[in-house]
């Protein structure tokens, strides 16, 4: 039994509160008052997976910004580029379903999705 188990906590699967659906959507992110340009390539009402070539800190405050949605988010966890965002709030369901529409029509394009793939080990 480890520590974190014994004291009540749950496994990180555990955590989420909402199913993440893929996409693909530029967004803007201010970190430690700096902006920077990242992708989401997963959403839900309560986070996202990011890829960005400066990530935060984990645990990190940030702010979001895509297609007009402004939110405020937590980093989870960081792995290399990739990291997971945990909203403050949950995006109000209407414009969750436009980020969706768009993110997975970006998903559809014909041209190639490099960031998508696994860097190769």
């Amino acid at each position: 039994m480890s520590i974190a188990s014994a004291l009540g906590f749950k496994r990180r699967s555990d955590l989420r509160q909402s199913e993440r659906s893929r996409v693909f959507l530029t967004a803007k992110m201010l970190v430690s008052g700096r902006p920077c340009q990242i992708h989401l390539l997963d959403l839900s009402r309560q986070g996202a997976l990011a890829h960005g070539t400066e990530p935060p800190l984990d645990g990190e405050i940030v702010w979001l910004v895509c297609r007009g949605v402004e939110l405020l988010a937590r980093t989870a966890w960081i792995k290399g580029n990739r990291f997971g965002l945990a909203f403050d709030s949950g995006i109000p369901t209407a414009k969750y379903d436009i980020l969706l529409k768009e993110g997975r029509l970006a998903l559809s394009s014909p041209k190639p999705l490099s960031i998508l793939q696994p860097a190769a080990a």
